[in-house]
């Protein structure tokens, strides 16, 4: 699952997980091929484990950046891989990631100019 978050030094706002298909073939089969389109909300990305991704991860990177003198503004792209023992994180990006974006800006409320001014 892919999770972003708007940031503004102290706080952040977490958009819907995004869920992007690596594979180039279907089952899972086949190189990786980086991302070939994407679908959000993903349902796999439940309630519980939204909570655990952004306490664990989302809040505690937000929280160390800022108590290092380092306020992250922008967006914070967590990509997560989701295991039978709970989410892991696999990387980090302060971008947009793609093709995420593609799937998830349609969700947004409001102006994305609005979002990040």
């Amino acid at each position: 699952a892919s999770v972003l978050a708007f940031c503004d030094g102290k706080s952040y706002s977490i958009m819907p997980a995004a869920q992007d298909h690596k594979r180039a073939y279907d089952n899972d089969m086949g190189p990786n091929t980086g991302g070939m389109g994407a679908y959000a909300p993903a349902p796999v990305y439940t309630a519980d484990l939204q909570a655990i991704v952004e306490e664990q991860v989302i809040k505690r990177t937000v929280d160390a950046a800022a108590k290092e003198g380092y306020p992250f503004v922008g967006v914070l792209y967590a990509g997560m891989m989701l295991t039978p023992t709970g989410p892991k994180t696999l990387e980090f990006n302060c971008r947009f990631g793609d093709p995420e974006t593609q799937v998830l800006l349609p969700l947004l409320d409001s102006d994305l100019f609005d979002i990040m001014t």
